[in-house]
């Protein structure tokens, strides 16, 4: 009986230690955000194209070039329309980065065909937007939902533009 409960104590302590170890220390978690910036303010639109062999719709490019809304984060777009006793709200935690690199963190969902995911709610939720043959203006925004919930594939917004010009409201 005491030795199955200092198993039990000594697999505990192994636990603890373990997880405190696999911790990031703080050098290392400003080294990943200096990175995760520098990814961010350097957009590699080419070489995303050249990967989706498709071209990303002209709204996606500029907002890749509006260095302060791409930088900006924790907060909800709200949808305009009906008055709801619970207003229509998507959250975004951040924008991710336009390169190569990205394709290969996210869920690249053949589902809606070649595309790219701009933002996430940092919950396992994307914001998608569709790549196509030719250069289009916009594109419609489409949430892709990997945390369990019931939103996956729908139709946030008719475009891009329409899905940014939202109210931003705080998270």
């Amino acid at each position: 009986m005491v030795a199955a409960a200092l198993l039990v104590i000594v697999t505990g302590i192994r636990n603890v230690i373990r997880t405190i170890r696999s911790r990031p220390t703080a050098e290392q978690l400003k080294a990943a955000r200096k990175a995760f910036l520098e990814r961010l303010l350097n957009p590699q639109a080419a070489a995303v194209e050249r990967q989706l062999d498709k071209l990303l719709p002209e709204r996606l490019l500029r907002l890749y070039e509006d260095k302060s809304t791409i930088q900006s984060g924790g907060f909800s777009l709200e949808k305009p329309g009906k008055k709801r006793w619970r207003p229509e709200r998507w959250p975004i935690y951040c924008f991710e980065p336009l390169d190569a690199e990205a394709l290969t963190e996210w869920p690249n969902d053949h589902e809606f065909g070649p595309g790219i995911c701009f933002a996430t709610t940092g919950n396992g939720c994307w914001y998608w937007i569709a790549a196509s043959d030719q250069r289009t203006a916009d594109s419609p925004v489409i949430f892709l939902d990997y945390d369990g919930g019931r939103s996956h594939g729908t139709r946030v917004a008719d475009s891009l533009d329409e899905f940014l010009s939202w109210q931003r409201v705080p998270s």
